[in-house]
């Protein structure tokens, strides 16, 4: 598959791996604490490193055996990562010096003959450069001092980091960087701040011209897994996946950070992304916090929303406040009910559905999908699902189609009268995908109710076939 190139940053724990990955990323996401251990997981995200885009990946340190409870876990995740790298930034304490298990890592790292940039954190001040000289013993070529505090020698890095890209992944990350550029560019015309630009688009439907969205390639569907803790997310990724990708455990918040996994299901490809356990927010402290806003992050990088709900206990007010977040994002959602092995009656399965219809019933076009994750049962119909709706969520409408059945609608149901004044929706254009996102324009826009803008979405989800998710309708003012 045409894919991004992968940039894994690794190193012993408390080198200061998760401040130069937040650096790198220009935003905070992975979790940075003094405690050992913290970043578990491998922390996955798209970045721009200097006009190009890479997946950055954040790792838990490679640590002794007998450092915490999850020691053989964590390494274990550092390991893979360093084998998916096309480039490795490995990272060491300039202030603490050359240690063990430093020499640990540089053993390891030579073993995959991956191109291997040694970034020697903590340099903070220019006196402190000497300290750098004793990890030439690590046999590195490409020796950068850093201080991931004060931004020191981080150009310098991520320059060298783009140099090492194999050519042909180098050129796919130039071409997503500029992707992801058109997509800003769409959302600053459709917020109205790209003036210009709405000008020019209001002259071209003025005319009766057709607003032409750019052809996309192929690319593997990225799916949420979230939920509450203790619901099977990381047990059905690694059903889904076919490996032991996501640490799965009994002790709640195993999974502190969402992490991605690639999988391939004949002709079609995904990215799992397991999340941190969403609970409520009176019961989230300290680093359970960032793994909340974490599963946040998750959901808005995802194609596709799956909310694990337990059958046994049923929907809870918590999941409804998940499926909210989906929602509000425009994101396709669809119900997961785990564990249905749990299920010994017929009672039980209708007591079931009338929770599911009580909790969810202002998401009533979210499908549901009913799985054991532990058996590996359902999951043929979950993946059809998500197909399907990623189906939607990608779809096209042309403008010429979409203003004629616009134009239906407003003779069916006229919007009501604002302060004395007839309101007019003149015409509209599909602007974007993910979410399928509708520009209209009228007289009034803030004249048009919510009821009216329910009716709206409704009946344009009914006639282009968006009746498995949300759709986005944005109304500006024809000047």
């Amino acid at each position: 598959m045409k894919r991004l190139p992968v940039v894994a940053i690794v190193g012993r724990p408390n080198v200061g791996k998760s401040s130069l990955f937040n650096r790198l990323l220009g935003r905070k996401v992975a979790i940075i604490d003094d405690t050992p251990g913290v970043t578990r997981d491998r922390v996955v995200q798209e970045a721009d490193i200097d006009e190009h885009r890479v997946i950055l990946v954040d790792t838990g340190g490679v640590v002794d055996k007998d450092a915490h409870q999850f020691a053989k876990e964590t390494t274990e995740q550092a390991k893979r990562a360093m084998e998916e790298a096309d480039v490795i930034v490995f990272v060491v304490d300039g202030k603490e010096g050359l240690t063990p298990l430093d020499e640990e890592v540089a053993r390891l790292l030579r073993r995959w003959k991956k191109p291997v940039i040694l970034a020697v954190n903590k340099i903070d001040e220019p006196f402190m450069e000497d300290r750098v000289y004793d990890f030439y013993k690590l046999g590195f070529e490409e020796l950068i001092p850093i201080s991931t505090i004060h931004k020191i020698g981080i150009p310098t890095l991520k320059e060298k980091i783009v140099e090492k890209l194999p050519e042909e992944l180098r050129e796919e990350a130039r071409k997503a960087y500029r992707k992801e550029e058109l997509l800003k560019e769409r959302e600053a015309l459709i917020s109205g701040e790209d003036r210009e630009g709405l000008s020019s688009l209001q002259d071209t439907l003025e005319k009766g011209e057709e607003f032409v969205l750019e052809e996309e390639e192929k690319e593997p569907i990225k799916v949420a897994i979230v939920g509450r803790p203790n619901m099977g997310k990381s047990t059905l990724l690694n059903a889904l996946v076919g490996e032991e990708r996501a640490i799965v455990s009994d002790v709640p918040g195993t999974t502190r950070d969402a992490i991605d996994s690639y999988v391939k299901v004949g002709d079609d490809e995904f990215i799992f992304i397991d999340t941190a356990g969403i609970r409520r927010r009176g019961k989230i402290k300290d680093i359970e916090y960032y793994s909340y806003l974490r599963a946040l992050d998750a959901i808005d990088r995802a194609d596709v929303v799956v909310l694990l709900v337990d059958a046994e206990e049923g929907p809870t007010e918590r999941d409804a406040k998940i499926a909210g977040v989906a929602l509000e994002k425009f994101k396709p959602l669809i119900i997961a009910v785990n564990k249905i092995d749990k299920l010994k009656s017929q009672k039980d399965w209708e007591r079931l559905h009338r929770e599911l219809d009580l909790t969810f019933d202002f998401v009533p076009f979210a499908p549901r999908v009913f799985i054991s994750a532990k058996e590996k049962k359902g999951l043929k119909e979950l993946l059809k699902q998500v197909k399907e709706l990623y189906k939607q969520y990608t779809k096209k409408i042309t403008t010429g189609k979409f203003n004629r059945v616009l134009k239906e609608l407003m003779e069916l149901h006229q919007p009501p009268v604002y302060k004395n004044k007839i309101v007019k929706i003149y015409y509209g254009t599909q602007v974007k995908t993910k979410p399928p996102t509708f520009l209209l324009f009228s007289n009034y826009p803030e004249g048009i109710p919510k009821s009216f803008r329910r009716f709206l979405e409704n009946r344009l989800r009914e006639a282009f076939g968006f009746n498995k998710i949300p759709i986005r309708i944005v109304f500006k003012k024809r000047q």
